[in-house]
């Protein structure tokens, strides 16, 4: 299991731009923008962090460092609160995938790994989705309210890399 990526809501245009536009400081290399585009009618931008966020449990017994963040400016019509919205991490089991493209890999790794938790309320929406399709669930986390955790195959960076070059 690998941490892949957050996300963080903006709760309006005018935040997400603010912010967007703060990562992207000439004088500030903490920052990569990765891309920024269009899905769903609203832009999301992607950074990669010159230094990774360090996630431990309180008695230490897992620790994650994940270096990617995603800002999405929120849906027209769709208001809410700015904050951590989404946790992606990478499954095990899907060294062979070579594509964020749907197909069996992806279906049987994701379907397995649901299999192995079957106590957990999956939504298995975003299992049909063509690229980088994903499982989820949300988990009250104390801090932060009521978070998605999502598990796919590829991390992130990668879909990025391939959708950007257009493979």
């Amino acid at each position: 299991l690998q941490a892949d990526h957050v996300c963080y809501r903006t709760d309006s245009l005018e935040q997400y731009t603010s912010l967007v536009e703060a990562l992207q400081c000439p004088d500030d290399d903490n920052f990569t923008l990765l891309v920024e585009s269009e899905i769903g009618g609203r832009p999301i931008a992607t950074f990669k962090l010159a230094e990774p966020i360090e996630i431990q449990s309180a008695d230490s017994s897992y620790h994650h460092s994940i270096n990617v963040v995603e800002i999405p400016s929120p849906k027209e019509g769709s208001p809410y609160e700015a904050g951590l919205e989404h946790v992606e991490f990478v499954i095990g089991g899907s060294t062979d995938c070579k594509s964020p493209i749907n197909d069996d890999t992806h279906h049987e790794v994701l379907t397995s790994w649901m299999e192995r938790y079957p106590e957990v309320s999956w939504n298995t929406k975003a299992l049909r989705k063509q690229c980088n399709p994903d499982i989820s669930t949300k988990l009250q986390i104390r801090d932060y309210g009521k978070v998605s955790i999502k598990f796919h195959l590829m991390p992130l960076e990668e879909v990025i890399e391939f959708e950007v070059g257009g493979s």
